[in-house]
C-alpha cells in the first residue's frame, strides 16, 4: 500500500529504511526514503508507521531482555540420514512407554467420540 502517493513509496520501502537500522525517526526515513515535498498527507502515516516501529522493538527487547548480540554461528555436521533402512535391526533397546502416574490418566471415555461418524 502506497504510503505516499506524491513520491510513489510504499509501505515496503519504509519498513525496509527502518529494518535496514538507518532510519530511527520519520526525519530520516523521509530523506533515505526520498520524500520530497508534495501535499503532506503521507506525513501522519509516516510517524505512524516509525512509532510503531520503535513500539514493536522495544517490546521485543523487553520481553527478550534486550537486544542480542549477534554472533556467528558455527557450521555444523552433516546429520544422519533419518530415514532407517528397512531391513535393519533397531540400534538401541526397545523400551516400553511408561504407566500412567495415577488413576485419572488411566482413564478413557465411554463409548465412541461425538462427531467421530461424521469424520467416517
Amino acid at each position: 500500500m502506497y504510503v505516499c502517493i506524491c513520491n510513489a513509496i510504499t509501505e515496503d520501502d519504509v519498513h525496509g529504511c527502518l529494518a535496514g537500522g538507518g532510519c530511527g525517526t520519520a526525519k530520516e526515513v523521509k530523506a533515505a526514503c526520498g520524500f520530497k515535498p508534495g501535499c503532506g498527507s503521507c506525513t501522519k502515516r509516516l510517524h505512524a508507521m516509525v512509532s510503531e516501529y520503535r513500539t514493536a522493538g522495544e517490546l521485543a527487547d523487553a520481553l527478550t531482555g534486550g537486544p542480542a548480540p549477534l554472533a556467528a554461528v558455527p557450521d555444523a555436521a552433516p546429520a544422519a540420514s533419518p530415514v532407517a533402512d528397512a531391513g535393519a535391526a533397531p540400534s538401541g533397546p526397545l523400551s516400553r512407554p511408561s504407566e500412567p502416574a495415577t488413576a485419572a490418566d488411566r482413564l478413557v471415555p465411554p463409548g465412541p467420540v461425538a462427531g467421530a461418524e461424521a469424520a467416517a
